[in-house]
């Protein structure tokens, strides 16, 4: 085979192979072509989140460490900022009533639950950790000062979801989570039960 042939069967499966790095690269910033090219998204125990993900749990020893990424921020010339605000994860046939002094709120009413967390920000990632270990200690924390009722009980699932905006509003990723420990239901044990 002559010199040219070689070249030009070279070049082509070159062509061949960057249309197909790509095509995967377009993939996984479209999150498999479902939605529009993702240029902020984050990055949660080694998976990018283009969207949203739940099933994260978190203590106050062991915080979530999310890393906060601009797909092109390697031509940004200046740091691009985000935000981040915690609010309920709204759940079909979840919502509870709590007292707060002598006042009754439902879960879902709460429009900002962020106080009740400490966020460790940096330029490139943060971490995320309640204030306390249980749903009362976080909503003492949003409600300083005040009179919490019990709500132990009422915990569930994913209860919380961490909002993470890009610097210019644009794109937002959704974490839902749950405070490791907090109540998802009530386990019986037989041999326990006295009658």
């Amino acid at each position: 085979m002559s010199k040219k042939k070689t070249g030009k069967i070279l070049f082509y499966v070159l062509l061949l192979l960057a249309a197909v790095a790509a095509i995967g690269v377009i993939s996984h910033f479209t999150s498999g072509f479902t939605s529009d090219f993702k240029t902020f998204y984050v990055t949660v125990n080694g998976k990018d989140v283009m969207n949203e993900s739940a099933g994260y749990l978190v203590s106050p020893s062991t915080p979530l460490k999310i890393d906060v990424r601009y797909t092109f921020g390697f031509a940004m010339a200046e740091n691009k900022d985000y935000s981040v605000k915690i609010v309920p994860n709204k759940t079909t046939g979840k919502d509870f009533a709590f007292s707060v002094g002598e006042e009754t709120r439902g879960f879902y009413e709460e429009k900002d639950l962020t106080a009740g967390f400490r966020i460790e920000k940096t330029e490139k990632s943060f971490k995320l950790t309640p204030r306390g270990g249980t749903l009362t200690d976080v909503l003492k924390a949003v409600y300083a000062g005040k009179e919490i009722g019990d709500c132990e009980n009422y915990g569930y699932a994913d209860m919380f979801t961490a909002v993470i905006t890009s610097y210019n509003g644009e794109s937002t990723v959704k974490l839902h989570f749950s405070i490791d420990g907090t109540a998802t239901g009530v386990i019986l044990d037989k041999e326990m039960i006295v009658f």
